[in-house]
C-alpha cells in the first residue's frame, strides 16, 4: 500500500514536471514569434513622408550630374524627364559621355538644341588604371556651376515632374548629404525585395547615425565637399563603388537627410543578371575599404541569426512534440509558427506598399530565408573571382 502511494506520488511530480516544462517551453516559442519579427530591416523602416509643398522652403539650385557609354536607348528615354523638371529655383544637368560608339552623341546634340540647362562632355578613351565611371563624374562635379549636386545614372528616370522639388526641400543649410529611394522596374521578384531591404537598412541609418552606404541612384550632396575631400581619390582604381565609398566616406552624424517622400524616388530600369550580380560583387569588394562596416553588418546578422534561430526552434519542438506525443508543445509550436509568419510577412507587406512594391503573400517567406544563402552564393563567387575583376588595368 505505502509502495503503490508512493508511485502514485512519484508519477504525479512527473507529471507535473513535465507539463511546466512544456509550459515554458511553450511560452519561450510564443514569445520568440512576437519579438524576433522586430529584428527587420522591415519593421525598423523609416516612416514615408507625407509632401509639404507649402510653397515656403528656399529651393537650392542643383547640378545633376550623370555619365553615359553606348546609352543612345537610354538617354532618349530618360533624360527628357530629367530636363522638364517644375524647378523655380534652376538647375543643370551634366551628361559626361564615356567614349561611347553608339549614337550617343547624337542624340545628346538633339536634346541640347531643345534645352539650354542641358551641358555635355567626354573623356578620351585613352584612360587607364582608373575607374572610368568615377572619372567621368568627377569631371562632370568639377563642370558644375551649382553647390549642391544630384549624382544619378541613365538608366534610371524621376517619379515626376517633382522630384527635384522634393529632393531640394531636404536640402538645407543643416544637411550636406540627402539620400533617395531607387527601385527597380519591371524586375524579378527577389531583386526587388533584395532592394527594398537594403533600401530601408540604409535609410534608417543615415536617419539613427551616421550613413554606411548607399546603393540607389538619387544622392544629393553639396560640391564643396566632396571638392575639400578629393572626391574618388582614395578609391579611383576600384572599377565601382562610387555610390557606396562616397557617402561612407563623407557622411558626417545629424547632416544626411533622406528624402523619403514619393515624389522623390527614383526608377531604374530591370538590369542584366550579369549587372545585377555584379552589382552585390562590387560591394563585396568595396566594403573591405570602407568605414564602420562592423556595427552595419552585425545588425544584418543579428537579424539573420534571429530569423533562422526561431524558425528552427518552431520547428524542432513541433517535430519533437509530435514523436512524444505532447500535444501542448506541438500546438504552442504551430502557433508561434504561424504568429511567426503573419507578422514577418505583415512587416514585408507594410513596407512593400509604403514603397509601391507589390511581395504577394505567400513568397514572403521564402524571400527572407533565401537572402542569407543568396548572400553566401555571392562570396563564394567573389571568392573564386579574379581579383583584377574589380580594380582597373
Amino acid at each position: 500500500m505505502v509502495f503503490k502511494s508512493v508511485c502514485i506520488i512519484f508519477a504525479v511530480k512527473m507529471m507535473m514536471t513535465i507539463d511546466l516544462y512544456t509550459i515554458l517551453a511553450g511560452g519561450v516559442l510564443l514569445l520568440l514569434a512576437l519579438l524576433t519579427p522586430m529584428c527587420s530591416a522591415f519593421f525598423r523602416r523609416p516612416v514615408v513622408a507625407e509632401t509639404d509643398d507649402d510653397g515656403k522652403e528656399k529651393l537650392p539650385t542643383f547640378s545633376i550630374v550623370m555619365t553615359a557609354h553606348d546609352n543612345a536607348r537610354e538617354l532618349e528615354r530618360n533624360l527628357p524627364q530629367f530636363l522638364s523638371q517644375q524647378y523655380a529655383a534652376g538647375y543643370e544637368v551634366i551628361v559626361v559621355d564615356e567614349s561611347s560608339t553608339d549614337d550617343t552623341d547624337d542624340v545628346l546634340t538633339q536634346l541640347k538644341a531643345a534645352h539650354p540647362n542641358l551641358y555635355t562632355t567626354y573623356i578620351p578613351d585613352s584612360s587607364h588604371y582608373l575607374s572610368r565611371r568615377k572619372l567621368a563624374l568627377t569631371l562632370g562635379i568639377k563642370a558644375a556651376k551649382n553647390e549642391w549636386l544630384i549624382l544619378t545614372d541613365i538608366s534610371c528616370r524621376p517619379e515626376g515632374d517633382g522630384w527635384l522639388t522634393a529632393m531640394g526641400r531636404q536640402a538645407t543649410s543643416d544637411n550636406d548629404m540627402v539620400l533617395g529611394y531607387t527601385d527597380y522596374e519591371d524586375a524579378p521578384l527577389y531583386w526587388r525585395f533584395d532592394r527594398l531591404q537594403t533600401m530601408c537598412y540604409q535609410l534608417k541609418k543615415a536617419l539613427t547615425g551616421t550613413a554606411y552606404r548607399y546603393e540607389g541612384y538619387n544622392l544629393a550632396l553639396r560640391r564643396s565637399t566632396f571638392m575639400a575631400n578629393n572626391g574618388f581619390l582614395n578609391n579611383l582604381k576600384y572599377l565601382r563603388g562610387e555610390y557606396d565609398m562616397t557617402v561612407n566616406e563623407y557622411a558626417t552624424p545629424g547632416r544626411t537627410a533622406i528624402a523619403n517622400e514619393p515624389a522623390a524616388r527614383m526608377h531604374q530600369e530591370r538590369p542584366s543578371k550579369k549587372e545585377w550580380t555584379y552589382s552585390h560583387l562590387y560591394y563585396i569588394e568595396s566594403r573591405k575599404h570602407m568605414k564602420r562596416g562592423f556595427t552595419w553588418r552585425l545588425q544584418h546578422n543579428i537579424d539573420q541569426w534571429v530569423l533562422h534561430l526561431n524558425y528552427i526552434a518552431e520547428l524542432a519542438a513541433g517535430a519533437w512534440a509530435a514523436v512524444t506525443q505532447n500535444w501542448l508543445l506541438l500546438t504552442a509550436a504551430l502557433v508561434a509558427l504561424v504568429l511567426t509568419l503573419a507578422l514577418r510577412t505583415l512587416w514585408v507587406r507594410k513596407a512593400a506598399a509604403d514603397y509601391d512594391q507589390h511581395m504577394p503573400l505567400l513568397t514572403v517567406p521564402f524571400l527572407e530565408l533565401r537572402y542569407v544563402w543568396q548572400q553566401l552564393a555571392f562570396l563564394l563567387r567573389y571568392r573564386l573571382a579574379d581579383p583584377y575583376d574589380f580594380i582597373r588595368r
